[in-house]
């Protein structure tokens, strides 16, 4: 039998822990003594006739399945790799490419094959699935997972191999022996060529009934995602073949390209939603529904088309995660901005930055990206929940005025000075206004070096905002959430320490801003009570590149309950010209005048 993994599927993305949870699931059903079956679930295929070397022979498309195949056709290489068997070498050869043999009507070919991405995925088979040995090319393996050039298929299934080598080692060294490891290894391929089973649906060369069961039975193995269902009911679009093919590959392009700039391509697909729709509503409680809609409006058509526009709108997302805007004077600003946002609230502000440069390409594009960390940040830091609201204002007062004036630059201009865009605007339900009075209240007062789990993050957005103001304009960014801590100066324990505080004091100012600072180092509980000159000294080589924190230590050779609180009162003020400026020239006065 031949296989093939058609234009309409998505990319191999099994994880480490779906390949570790398959050897497993495989090695306690077959454990002596319980002779059972395994059963992998169920398969849809839909089953074709092509003709290669004049001889014409039936092969399949794997509709739904492909993550547990592929597996199994990887683990049979490493396998035969591993073992001394050459009954086993022989029989996974044969399954995995087929000589040709005229008597039989057999072309030479891969049993599994794929219709897009054959530049990569053909060529990693040919070199580290089909050869014998291939698979114990351990350190080119760790390479190509690590490639990004190379693919999301061939990542993957670099690291599923990788993964496999490992598995099979710690099976060597439960076992007394060498002889012991091949005994075990032959059985368990024996046991998994005739005790591993499931079931599969072919059709015949129908795509729409194929299409149908594809849609509604995934028993097991990786579950189709709305944007998978999405993608081939717009690839059912599209007759011509060759067309089909490049939309289908580019598809997967734009999956790879969004894997580090957005949480999943769904939600990447949900902020087009968004923007085509400009509201929330029952109409789009899912994905492919949502679309469905907004076919049916004729604001995008199924196809090439819908292939067009999350492509152009890719090119956006690339740009605005990729880029700084605003020339020498602005710097790494917009870079940052957008940085510090993502790493700390998450990416629903991007539609916003997206359907701006759709409008009106890049200009005045920092100035947007200002306006937009404030909103969404002040929004987010008081708790108020109605910046989803406020976001579609925005995208419709785009819309408008994008419609109205053809001078991108003129549009531009006009909606920066828009109502919509202040911090008290309030629309019809009076829901979207922002009370500056009471973010800056909470600045002054809230207990933000209590906060634990994520809450956590809104902590870590002001500490990096006052990196970005306080440090240089050029100055790209970092922060990782694993190798960093937000510090308490004044020790959260002063018993037996020489502060000389007051209880109530030490209460009063423990967790307010002036006395946190971000360090680059995981926390440390036995210097969580130490004075300030030793966390000075520990930390030295930590807070380099944290402006504020640079600042705190530099400037301080001590840390009393006096200078905290003149430590509070600098930060807030900082803050505060930020926020009541809301433009991109208070963020370079603020640079002047702190340097």
């Amino acid at each position: 039998m031949f296989f093939n993994i058609p234009e309409y599927q998505r990319p191999y993305v099994w994880e480490e822990d779906d390949v570790n949870h398959l050897l497993n699931d495989v090695d306690r059903a077959f454990a002596p003594g319980t002779n059972r079956e395994y059963f992998l679930g169920c398969m849809i295929w839909n089953t074709k006739r092509d003709e290669r070397s004049g001889q014409t022979y039936n092969y399949h498309d794997i509709l739904d399945g492909q993550q547990r195949f592929i597996t199994l056709f990887l683990l049979q290489a490493v396998l035969r790799d591993l073992s001394d068997s050459s009954k086993l070498h022989t029989t996974v050869s044969q399954r995995l490419w087929q000589e040709s043999n005229p008597l039989d009507g057999l072309p030479e070919r891969h049993r599994m094959e794929f219709s897009i991405r054959e530049d990569y995925d053909q060529d990693f088979i040919k070199k580290y699935i089909i050869p014998k040995d291939g698979s114990l090319r351990a350190t080119e393996l760790v390479e190509c997972s690590k490639n990004k050039d190379l693919g999301t298929s061939v990542r993957h299934m670099a690291q599923a191999i990788i993964t496999m080598q490992s598995w099979w080692q710690s099976k060597r060294k439960e076992l007394p022996g060498e002889l012991e490891f091949q005994d075990y290894l032959f059985r368990y391929f024996t046991y998994l060529s005739n005790h591993v089973s499931i079931i599969y649906l072919a059709t015949n060369d129908n795509l729409d009934d194929a299409y149908n069961l594809f849609t509604v039975l995934n028993s097991r193995g990786q579950k189709l995602r709305p944007s998978d269902i999405l993608r081939a009911q717009n690839l059912r679009k599209i007759d011509d073949e060759k067309l089909r093919k490049k939309c289908a590959s580019r598809w997967e392009e734009y999956q790879s390209e969004l894997e580090e700039s957005y949480h999943s391509f769904d939600e990447f697909l949900w902020a087009l939603v968004f923007i085509l729709i400009k509201y929330r509503g029952e109409v789009n409680l899912s994905l492919p529904k949502a679309f469905e809609n907004i076919y049916k409006s004729g604001r995008l058509h199924p196809g090439k088309n819908t292939f067009d526009f999350i492509g152009r709108y890719v090119d956006h997302l690339t740009a605005i995660t990729g880029g700084n805007f605003g020339g020498k004077e602005a710097g790494c600003l917009f870079s940052n901005l957008n940085f510090l946002l993502t790493a700390t609230y998450g990416h629903k502000y991007k539609m916003l930055l997206l359907y701006y440069r759709e409008c009106f390409g890049e200009h005045l594009l920092v100035e947007f990206m200002v306006k937009v960390d404030n909103i969404y940040s002040v929004s987010w830091l008081i708790g108020d929940r109605n910046i989803e609201q406020r976001a579609f204002i925005l995208l419709r007062r785009m819309d408008e005025i994008s419609k109205a004036e053809p001078n991108q630059k003129q549009a531009a201009a006009r909606f920066l000075a828009d109502d919509a865009l202040m911090y008290g605007y309030k629309d019809a339900q009076a829901t979207t206004a922002l009370d500056l009075n009471v973010f800056f209240d909470l600045l002054e007062n809230e207990e933000w070096g209590s906060f634990s789990g994520t809450k956590i993050n809104k902590t870590r957005y002001l500490l990096l905002k006052l990196d970005l103001l306080l440090g240089s304009r050029d100055a790209q960014m970092t922060f990782a959430k694993v190798a960093a801590s937000v510090e308490h100066l004044m020790p959260q324990k002063i018993t037996g320490t020489s502060w000389d505080v007051p209880v109530a004091e030490h209460q009063q100012w423990l967790h307010r801003l002036g006395n946190l600072v971000l360090v680059d180092s995981r926390k440390n509980a036995s210097f969580g009570n130490a004075s300030f000159a030793d966390k000075k000294s520990k930390y030295k080589h930590n807070f380099e590149s944290r402006a504020n924190t640079n600042y705190v230590f530099q400037a301080n050779s001590d840390w009393t309950l006096n200078i905290l609180k003149m430590n509070h009162t600098r930060v807030f003020k900082i803050l505060r010209t930020y926020y009541e400026g809301h433009s991109y020239a208070t963020v370079t006065k603020l640079w002047q005048t702190i340097k």
